[in-house]
């Protein structure tokens, strides 16, 4: 990138070198003529108003004492003299300790004005990558020892640090400017020293949108405004991902093979966007559907919006609806301060409705939850992290209303937290620690009494990995889990794992109260192919024999 004012600089430090073959540079093009210029080792054709002009264009090389012996026609003889070797170099004015590092004009060699001139524009480029576009660097030549040697001196004006309005993205389909510049963590104009480029690197890696960043630079936009330049190749704009299990036979029934789908598109109009469709289908007449949408930056603001939709049908038992609306606001790149707000409602089905001890099995009930939460991300890459910390934690609190006949109003309350630690251990290999937690309070029915409308059903690949699929009934979960993983590239690695945790289930119609530890391990492969990112795990809990662990095989296919 170029300053500004390059241009303008350069017509101004040939006049301020103060020697004749470098005032010849400047001369107006209409005066010049073609001169050839001999020597006694060689012969030259230069451009210059007159035969004398002609001969001081030899300073330029170094020449400093050449001499017009005669002229002919356009011809000049001139006996050019010892060449000037660069005594001294000195900077004035400089705050750079790398201003004169890769130069060529330096003590020893042989002057030449081409070189001083590469030199200054190579300065030149280094202050305007600081942020000091503007910088004016003024040479001075100093002819000393009869014209065999020459002191420079360069006068430099460094000028106001400039500010970076904005993050730009190079390479990308539909670059955003406004969201690139929140993700990178610039919330206004910043001095170039003032910022970080590895970090702004990381977290633009950590957005996930991209497959490759490269190395910010400074840059002027159309408008002229100083600008952080990022050089980008976008990932697959969206991605499908299936996962199957396999379960084996039990209690007299036959396996089975649940699974779920969910298509995820990312960086909708170059503004960060997703949306979300997922749909599920676990053990039973049981399937679950949602779909979400999401803009992290509305307007270009630190304000994220989002809606979505949940929803769950067991068989004849009852059906479950979540919808939802969240706020973010984006307290700095990596910590977003969440509020919420949700209406959840039961319907009996069939067998749902069924009296048991004078009481429904399940109520038909409306919820409307007000949650405040936080999400925190610092980690290396996206993909398979090797190193940093994520959590997210939401609290929700609100009434409970339903049929005056199945339910009376009361308080609820919930809160879910995930939170997971990457630590390195040896080379490509990472130690995964983490914690998962939904704890439900709520006020109990008009009989004392909590039904299965009020509780949710996990294990499974997402939870308890050495259990069967929504094998279990709960109010509240708790897991913690340990992984090893070795790194392959920056998505395939080879696990190991282990989870374990519980839960607890109060007493409800026909059911009595469970409070439960489980413990599951087992190993797995995720593994980069041509077709998308593949997964395959194999787990087990101390109830069954090796012959009887879950399988669960995931893909993740690019759109």
């Amino acid at each position: 990138m170029r300053a500004r004012n390059t241009e303008a600089m350069w017509r101004k430090v040939p006049r301020a070198l103060g020697l004749a073959g470098l005032v010849a540079l400047a001369l107006p093009a209409g005066a010049q003529a073609r001169w050839t210029v001999v020597t006694p080792d060689s012969a030259q054709v230069v451009t210059a108003p007159s035969a004398a002009a002609a001969a001081d264009t030899l300073a330029g090389r170094g020449f400093l004492l050449a001499r017009l012996d005669s002229a002919r026609a356009d011809t000049a003889f001139v006996t050019p003299g010892p060449p000037a070797v660069v005594r001294r170099v000195t900077l004035v004015g400089t705050t750079l300790a790398d201003a004169d590092h890769d130069w060529q004009t330096r003590p020893g060699r042989r002057f030449r004005s081409s070189e001083l001139a590469a030199d200054l524009g190579r300065t030149a480029e280094r202050y305007a990558l600081r942020g000091f576009a503007d910088a004016q660097l003024v040479p001075e030549v100093e002819v000393a020892s009869g014209g065999e040697a020459v002191d420079v001196t360069v006068r430099i004006d460094e000028g106001p640090e400039g500010r970076v309005v904005a993050v730009e993205l190079a390479g990308a389909r539909s670059p955003s400017r406004a969201y690139a510049t929140r993700r990178a963590g610039l919330g206004g104009p910043t001095p170039p020293s003032a910022l970080d480029a590895v970090r702004v690197r990381e977290r633009l890696e950590a957005s996930g949108l991209y497959a490759d960043v490269g190395v910010p630079v400074l840059a002027r936009d159309e408008s002229g405004d100083l600008v952080l330049q990022v050089p980008v190749v976008e990932a697959p704009p969206g991605a499908f991902d299936v996962v199957l299990g396999y379960l084996p036979p039990s209690g007299g029934a036959g396996g089975g093979v649940v699974g779920s789908g969910r298509v995820d598109l990312r960086n909708l109009f170059g503004g960060g966007r997703t949306a979300t469709v997922a749909l599920e289908r676990t053990p039973g007449l049981a399937s679950a559907f949602g779909v979400a949408v999401s803009d992290p930056f509305v307007l270009g603001s630190p304000l994220g919006a989002g809606l979505s939709f949940a929803g769950t049908s067991r068989d004849s038992t009852l059906a479950r609806q979540r919808a939802s609306v969240d706020f973010r606001y984006a307290l700095d790149p990596t910590l977003d301060l969440v509020a919420s707000l949700a209406s959840e409602s039961v319907r009996p089905g069939t067998f749902g409705a069924e009296l048991v001890d004078g009481r429904p099995r399940v109520r038909r009930t409306d919820d409307v939850l007000v949650g405040v939460g936080l999400v925190f991300a610092r980690l290396d890459r996206p993909r398979a992290p090797r190193r940093g910390v994520a959590f997210d934690v939401l609290a929700e609190q609100g009434r409970r209303g339903g049929d005056a006949l199945d339910a009376a109003p009361g308080a609820r309350r919930r809160l879910t937290t995930r939170a997971r630690a990457y630590l390195p251990t040896l080379t490509r290999q990472t130690l995964v620690l983490g914690a998962d937690a939904t704890v439900t309070q709520q006020q109990a029915g008009i009989d004392g009494l909590v039904d299965e409308g009020d509780l949710v059903r996990f294990g499974g690949a997402t939870s308890f990995r050495g259990y069967d699929d929504a094998e279990f009934l709960a109010q509240s979960t708790v897991r913690g889990l340990a992984e090893y993983r070795v790194l392959f590239d920056d998505v395939s690695f080879a696990f190991a794992f282990v989870d374990g945790g519980g839960f607890d289930r109060p007493a409800g119609p026909g059911a009595l109260a469970e409070r439960r530890a489980l413990v599951g391990y087992g190993a797995g492969l995720r593994l980069a192919t041509g077709l998308g990112v593949a997964t395959v795990s194999y787990a087990l809990n101390p109830e069954i024999g090796p012959s009887q662990g879950k399988i669960h095989v995931g893909l993740q296919v690019g759109l």
